[in-house]
């Protein structure tokens, strides 16, 4: 019997990604739901070629031979589908919802929304262990975890590649272009995350995101600057024995190993080559060049709404560079202005996260016009 996925966020780079492997393996897995924020070229063709019975959009639009749900009714809806696997690739704190109502109603969830993970730690962190992660760090750590007695972890390091400014002199970092910031040494990404990556920020969401997951305490989360991005993620055991996760840069394999999971598949991604690896570096990472990893786990472990405050103002700050109306180092001025304004009690529910979403929106909006 196929597999029935339902893939949240279809046509974004993780999206098509996944849907890259399903069509390879028509046998084995069938599309249930696809969804997107509106009707694209991209979506219909997604639609012809896998024959969902459902999709979902953020604003109702008719289509034709496939049920459309819409809103938050719509979310709610989705996420009481029977499906094998759901799949949440969407970018940004719209995966909030969609994560919640899933993990509430207890679906098998593979994500690679982070933002949604920091948003609803404070409320849902026990749920969390049931997740698949897709991130090529957590997806990594997720599986180098899986034969080791969790009494034994010491500690836990994700690695970055430093971005594309690793070796750039911080006095250059006021002219740094968007073109540049997009210009990611080691991954193809979507637009947010790649500035996000930029920035070293996305690193800090991670590290947050790696504290919900795996329930270990932010003095045991490391960060290390791995410029081959060959190392996704280590595991340092009490004895002094460290676990190291090795793949190519190809957001596939976490994905496959997620689609196929608990079984394994080879799925034609190029293998690695041990004997065309020249050298492997560790850096610690530069916090006066990217003070947002600093600032990032600094309000991880703050907790409360904070964590929520931080991932809104970003998302938005990276969308006015993105635009061309703020500079790169704007990001965190943005950022570290709203954290100091906003003051909100430590969330209880949903509506609690969604209403620190709309006023920390307002707040940014009040900085950055």
């Amino acid at each position: 019997m196929r597999k029935k996925i339902a893939i949240l966020g279809s046509t974004g780079s993780v999206g098509c990604q996944v849907l890259d492997i399903i069509d390879k393996f028509p046998n084995q897995f069938e599309v249930l739901l696809l969804s997107a924020s509106k009707v694209s070229e991209k979506l219909i063709n997604q639609i012809k070629r896998f024959k969902p019975k459902y999709v979902y959009l953020k604003e109702y639009a008719n289509l034709d031979g496939v049920k459309v749900l819409s809103g938050r009714e719509g979310i709610k809806e989705t996420a009481s589908l029977y499906a094998d696997l759901f799949v949440n690739a969407v970018s940004g704190i719209d995966g909030v919802e969609f994560t919640y109502h899933l993990l509430q109603n207890g679906k098998t969830l593979a994500t690679a929304n982070k933002e949604a993970i920091v948003c609803l730690g404070e409320i849902l962190g026990e749920k969390f262990k049931e997740i698949i992660p897709l991130d090529s760090e957590h997806s990594a750590i997720y599986q180098t975890l899986e034969n080791i007695n969790f009494e034994y972890v010491k500690n836990i390091y994700l690695t970055s590649s430093g971005g594309p400014f690793l070796n750039k002199d911080l006095k250059e970092f006021k002219n740094i272009t968007v073109e540049e910031a997009l210009n990611h040494p080691k991954w193809s990404m979507g637009r947010k995350i790649t500035i996000d990556s930029a920035t070293l920020l996305n690193k800090g969401l991670e590290v947050i995101e790696a504290h919900y997951l795996f329930n270990i305490p932010y003095e045991n989360l490391k960060v290390v600057i791995h410029p081959q991005s060959i190392i996704h993620g280590l595991v340092e055991l009490i004895d002094g024995n460290i676990c190291a996760h090795l793949s190519d840069t190809d957001m596939r394999f976490p994905i496959s190993y997620a689609l196929f999971y608990p079984e394994r598949k080879d799925v034609g991604l190029k293998k690695l080559n041990l004997f065309e690896i020249q050298k492997l570096e560790f850096f610690e990472p530069d916090t006066k060049k990217f003070p947002l990893l600093k600032l990032a786990i600094e309000i991880g472990k703050k907790g409360g709404a904070y964590p929520i405050v931080l991932t809104v103002a970003d998302e938005i700050a990276v969308n006015k560079f993105l635009e061309g109306k703020i500079g790169f180092l704007d990001i965190y001025k943005v950022i570290d202005e709203t954290l100091n304004k906003a003051s909100f009690e430590k969330p209880k529910s949903l509506e609690d996260i969604l209403y620190i979403i709309e006023k920390t929106k307002q707040i940014v909006g009040g900085i950055v016009c």
